[in-house]
């Protein structure tokens, strides 16, 4: 006959613990992979008006009208984008002549605007403003690689202004157009 001794009250306890530990830790686990089977390299992002009501995708008209912060669809790609009176003429650098929309990833109002007049002051030409939500670490120009020369204008406005940490392809989480900065607290 087998006698069965009992096991210690904390003994007990310190099993129910470590269950309850191993429990929580795989439920963390399931639900950050859900977040990344959702979110690919953290890269969906969430496209809204700016407080002035312009829009972020490259074809959005600029109005001065105060609007709502909504998502922006990529349906508004057929309107005309405004110029910069500050751009140079394309004959002077053609790089500077493809158009750039700035989005603002942070809290700081008004920045993609600050940002916007910089480019356009050192030549570039900058078609709209907005905010994105979104987790991106450093001030990027995402380039649509499907565009002649967006890399190579992408390169050449992170050499004219250093804030622009990184030059990589977009992603289709970004709004329309060949060249999409986007400002993140690092920026300056």
């Amino acid at each position: 006959m087998v006698h069965l001794v009992p096991l210690p009250v904390w003994r007990r306890r310190a099993q129910r613990i470590i269950g309850l530990l191993l429990a929580a830790l795989g439920v963390a686990v399931l639900v950050i992979a859900i977040i990344a089977l959702r979110q690919p390299n953290g890269r969906q992002a969430s496209l809204h008006t700016s407080p002035v009501g312009q829009r972020s995708t490259v074809a959005a008209p600029t109005t001065s009208s105060s609007a709502p912060t909504t998502p922006v669809s990529s349906s508004s790609a057929a309107s005309t984008p405004r110029l910069s009176s500050a751009a140079t003429s394309p004959a002077a650098d053609p790089l500077k002549a493809i158009p750039l929309v700035v989005l603002n990833t942070t809290t700081r109002s008004g920045l993609a605007e600050t940002a916007a007049s910089r480019f356009r002051a050192g030549g570039w030409t900058v078609t709209s403003t907005g905010n994105l939500v979104n987790n991106i670490v450093s001030t990027v120009a995402y380039y649509d690689p499907t565009v002649a020369n967006a890399q190579a204008a992408a390169t050449a406005l992170q050499a004219q202004f250093p804030s622009i940490k990184r030059v990589v392809a977009k992603f289709s989480g970004l709004p329309a157009g060949p060249i999409i900065v986007v400002l993140t607290t690092d920026y300056s």
